[in-house]
C-alpha cells in the first residue's frame, strides 16, 4: 500500500515547510510508531486528533507543533495511509544519571536537592537547555554561600536505550567576602551606627565563625528592614531606601555594597485618642499605651502598645478584640497623631478544653494544671498560665495551644492543648565529672509520671570517690486537689571528705523523710520536711584539734529528728539556659528536741537574667548565696561536718575547690558557719546556630568565715571565661578563670571542668 508524505520534520524554532496534500481527509484511525519510553496514552494526550476529525494541512501542522510543545519529542513525521493517520516520532532522552563531582563545600544530597526542586532530576525528559538550567541552579546555590568565582561544566554521554548521563565537574573557587559597605545619605546617624545594625559585616575576627562577611540576598534584605525599622522607632517616618548597588570585583572574590538613603525630618507624636465602644477602663488603655504629645514618634511603640493593649482586652475577656493604630503624618507641624481604634466584640466564653496527644498521660493530670476553667470568661492571661504549667510538669516536648471560635456563634471559643509525650519512665546510666570529686557514675530508674497519674518515683545510687549514695523518693505532687503534695524520702549516704580536700574524717548517714509542700501561687511554693537520720563518724589516722575537740564532746553516733522548710519563688523561662526571670528562696534545716545535735542551716539563694537585647541573645545574670550555721541548747558548737565550704566551680571560680576559710590545726579545710558568695556575669552567643551552647564573661566574690567573723577585707575576688555545653547527659562546662583579689597561701586553680551540673 503506498503511503503518502503528509508531513515534514518540523524544528524547534517552528519554521515549517507547507505540506503537499492531495486534499482533505477523515481521520479512521491513528497509529503512533516509536515510542520507547512513553505509553500510547501519554503520546495520544499531547495530539490534538481523534479519530473522526476531518483534516488539512494547517490541522495537520498545528497538531505537529502541539506534540513538540509537550518536550518529549525531537523529531515528529505526519504520514496518510488511506484514511489512516501515521505518526511517526523519536522520542527525546530521558536522564539516568546525574553525577556531581568536585563539590566539598556543599554536600551532595544539599546540590540534588536543590536540583529537585528546580525540576532537574533523574528520570526527567533531556533537552540541552536543561544542561544551562543545572549549571545556572548549581551556581545559584553557591553564590546564596558567598561563593562568586565557582565554575560549573557539563558533559552529557549516551547510556543506550534512549538514556544519557550528565556528569557535572564543580570548581568552587574561593569565598566571595565583602570588601566594603558604603552608606549615602544618612546624616542624623553615622556609618557605623547603621553597619552594626547589619548581619552582613567587612571581614573580621568574628566573621571566621559567624561567616557574616559572606554576602547574601535575603541577609541584605533582612538588614534593609533592619535600617528601616530603626528610622521607622526614632521617628524618622518619611524615610526610604532610595537604591541598593551590590558590585563583584573582576576576580569574584571581593563585593562592594552601596546603600542609598534619605533620612528626612525627624517626627515627634501630636495627639494621641481612644475611638471605639468598650468595657476595659480607658485609664488602663492610657497606661499601655504610654505616649504623650511632644515624644518622638516610634513605630516600634506604636505596634507594641497596640499588642499590649489587645492582649488587656483578651485578659478580660474579649478574645476577639482588634486594636489598629492609625497614624496621621501632618509634614507641615513635623507631628504624627496617633488613634487607637477599638473594635472590643462581645465577652467571650470557653465553650470546651481539649487536649490532644497525651497518649499516656490521663486528662485528669492535664486538666488539673488548667486556669482556665470551661464555661468561664475566656481570659488569656489564664490560659497562657495553664499552657506555662503543662510545660513546666516536664512531661511534654512540646506544649501548643489553640483557641478557636465555635460556629455559629459571636460570644465562645474552644481551647484545644496539643501535647507531644516525652521520656518520663526510664532507666539510666549517668557518668560526669567534676573538678572537685573527679569521675562519677550511677544508675536510676525513674518514673517522672507513674503510670500517667502525674505522680513522681525514683530510685537511684551515685559513685564517685568521696561520696556512695542511695535514694528512693515517691511524690504526690496533689495530695489534695488544691496542689498540696506529699511524698517520701529514703536514703543512705557514705562520704569521705579527705577526698575533697577536707578534714581526715568520713560520715555515714541514713535517714529518711516525709514531705509536703503547699502552692503559694503558680510561681512559689512553700514545702516542709519532717525526718529522721543516723549520722556516723569516722576519723582518720591524722584528726585534727577542732574534730577530735568535737568528738570528745558529742561522741562519734548521732541521732537526729530533723525538720526543714524552704520557700522558693522561680519565674525563670527555661531550666537549662534561662534568659529572663529570677528565682531565690530560703532554706532553713532545724535539728528537733531529742536529736543528739541541736544545730540548724539557713541559707538564701539569688538568681536573676535580663535580657540586654530584644533576641534575648546578651544576657545580665546576677547572683548571690549566704548561709549560716549555728548551735543552739546543749550542744556547744555546730558540727564540723555541717559547715560551708568555698572555692571552685560552684563557688568562687579561679581557687581551689573547697580551699576558701578557715583551717584546722594541721592546715587543712576546716570550712565556716558563715557562708557569702556572689556573681555577675555577661551572656553572649558564640556561634548563633548552636543553642546548646552558651558562653559568658563573670566576676565571682566571696569566702567562708567563722561565725560572726565576716570581714569585707578577706572576700575574695575572679574573673574568667565560662563555656557551656548542653550534652545529652547534662551541660559540660568548662572555666578559665584568674583570681583578681587573693591572699598568699590560697591555692588557686585557672580551669574547672564539670559534667552534669550547671552553676
Amino acid at each position: 500500500m503506498k503511503r503518502v508524505l503528509l508531513g515534514l520534520l518540523l524544528s524547534l524554532t517552528m519554521a515549517m515547510s507547507p505540506m503537499a496534500l492531495s486534499g482533505e481527509f477523515t481521520i479512521e484511525n491513528i497509529h503512533i510508531e516509536g515510542l520507547q519510553r512513553l505509553t500510547s496514552n501519554q503520546a495520544f494526550a499531547t495530539l490534538p486528533l481523534q479519530v473522526g476529525d476531518d483534516v488539512d494541512d494547517r490541522s495537520l501542522a498545528f497538531a505537529t507543533r502541539s506534540m513538540f510543545r509537550s518536550g518529549y519529542f525531537e523529531d515528529i513525521e505526519l504520514q496518510q495511509d488511506g484514511n489512516l493517520l501515521v505518526v511517526v516520532v523519536r522520542e527525546r532522552p530521558a536522564i539516568g544519571f546525574i553525577g556531581l563531582d568536585g563539590n566539598k563545600l556543599l554536600k551532595t544530597e544539599q546540590l540534588r536537592a536543590a536540583l529537585e526542586a528546580a525540576g532537574l532530576k533523574e528520570g526527567e525528559i533531556f533537552q540541552r537547555a536543561t544542561l544551562a538550567q543545572i549549571e545556572l541552579e548549581l551556581e545559584r546555590q553557591y553564590n546564596s554561600q558567598g561563593r562568586y568565582a565557582v565554575l560549573v561544566e557539563s558533559v552529557v554521554e549516551d547510556l543506550g536505550e534512549n538514556r544519557v548521563s550528565i556528569e557535572v565537574s564543580i570548581n568552587e573557587g574561593v569565598t566571595s567576602s565583602i570588601s566594603h559597605i558604603n552608606i549615602i545619605g544618612n546624616d542624623d546617624f553615622s556609618d557605623s551606627e547603621l553597619i552594626k545594625l547589619m548581619s552582613l559585616q567587612t571581614p573580621g575576627f568574628w566573621t571566621l565563625f559567624t561567616k557574616d562577611d559572606q554576602y547574601s540576598r535575603e541577609k541584605l534584605t533582612a538588614d534593609l528592614e533592619n535600617i528601616r525599622s530603626h528610622y521607622l522607632d526614632k521617628g524618622y517616618v518619611l524615610f526610604n531606601i532610595e537604591s541598593t548597588q551590590v558590585a563583584i570585583s573582576a576576580d569574584k572574590t571581593n563585593v562592594f555594597i552601596t546603600i542609598n538613603l534619605a533620612e528626612g525630618d525627624q517626627f515627634t507624636i501630636g495627639k494621641v485618642s481612644i475611638a471605639g465602644q468598650y468595657e476595659v477602663q480607658e485609664a488602663d488603655i492610657r497606661s499601655l499605651i504610654n505616649a504623650s504629645s511632644g515624644q518622638v514618634f516610634s513605630r516600634r511603640d506604636l505596634v507594641n502598645a497596640a499588642q499590649d493593649v489587645r492582649q488587656l482586652f483578651g485578659d478580660q475577656g474579649f478574645a476577639f478584640a482588634d486594636i489598629q493604630p492609625v497614624p496621621l503624618i501632618n509634614e507641615n507641624l513635623k507631628t504624627v497623631d496617633v488613634q487607637y481604634q477599638v473594635r472590643a466584640g462581645k465577652r467571650t466564653y470557653v465553650r470546651r478544653i481539649d487536649f490532644r496527644g497525651n497518649t499516656r498521660t490521663s486528662d485528669e493530670v492535664l486538666r488539673r494544671e488548667m486556669r482556665q476553667i470551661e464555661g468561664g470568661v475566656a481570659a488569656m492571661a489564664d490560659i497562657r498560665a495553664s499552657k506555662l504549667r503543662l510545660q513546666r510538669l516536664g512531661f511534654f516536648n512540646n506544649v501548643a495551644v489553640e483557641t478557636t471560635p465555635v460556629a455559629g456563634t459571636d460570644d465562645q471559643l474552644d481551647v484545644e492543648f496539643a501535647v507531644e509525650e516525652g521520656l518520663t519512665a526510664d532507666w539510666s546510666a549517668v557518668v560526669g565529672y567534676n573538678d572537685g570529686e573527679g569521675a562519677f557514675w550511677g544508675g536510676s530508674v525513674n518514673q517522672n509520671n507513674f503510670l500517667g497519674t502525674g505522680n513522681k518515683m525514683e530510685a537511684s545510687f551515685s559513685s564517685s570517690s568521696s561520696t556512695d549514695e542511695y535514694r528512693f523518693s515517691y511524690l504526690n505532687p496533689y495530695y489534695t486537689v488544691d496542689g498540696v503534695s506529699r511524698g517520701i524520702d529514703l536514703y543512705y549516704t557514705k562520704r569521705d571528705y579527705a577526698k575533697v580536700a577536707v578534714s581526715n574524717f568520713a560520715t555515714d548517714t541514713v535517714g529518711v523523710d516525709m514531705r509536703f509542700g503547699y502552692p503559694i501561687d503558680d510561681h512559689t511554693r512553700l514545702d516542709f520536711k519532717l525526718g529522721y537520720e543516723r549520722i556516723d563518724l569516722a576519723l582518720g589516722g591524722t584528726t585534727a584539734t577542732e574534730v577530735a575537740s568535737f568528738v570528745a564532746a558529742e561522741g562519734k553516733q548521732y541521732k537526729q529528728y530533723k525538720s526543714t522548710i524552704n520557700w522558693n519563688n522561680n519565674t525563670l523561662n527555661d531550666f537549662w539556659y534561662p534568659t529572663k526571670g529570677s528565682s531565690h528562696g530560703v532554706n532553713l534545716d532545724l535539728a528537733l528536741p531529742n536529736s543528739d545535735l541541736n544545730f540548724y542551716q539557713l541559707g538564701y539563694d539569688y538568681r536573676t537574667f535580663t535580657p540586654l537585647n530584644h533576641s534575648e541573645s546578651l544576657v545580665f545574670s546576677a547572683g548571690a548565696r549566704v548561709g549560716v550555721v549555728g548551735a543552739y541548747g546543749d550542744t556547744s558548737t555546730a558540727p564540723f561536718f555541717a559547715n560551708y565550704y568555698g572555692g571552685g566551680f560552684g563557688s568562687v571560680r579561679g581557687f581551689a575547690f573547697n580551699s576558701l576559710g578557715p583551717k584546722n590545726s594541721i592546715g587543712e579545710p576546716l570550712g565556716g558557719q558563715l557562708l557569702t558568695t556572689g556573681s555577675a556575669e555577661l551572656i553572649f552567643p558564640l556561634f548563633n546556630d548552636m543553642p546548646s551552647v552558651r558562653t559568658s564573661l563573670f566576676v565571682d566574690v566571696g569566702n567562708v568565715y567563722q561565725s560572726g567573723a565576716f570581714s569585707a577585707g578577706e572576700l575574695r575576688v575572679s574573673g574568667g571565661l565560662n563555656l557551656s555545653w548542653l550534652t545529652p547527659v547534662g551541660p559540660l562546662t568548662l572555666v578559665v578563670a584568674n583570681p583578681l583579689k587573693q591572699k598568699s597561701g590560697d591555692q588557686t586553680q585557672s580551669t574547672h571542668i564539670t559534667l552534669g551540673r550547671s552553676f
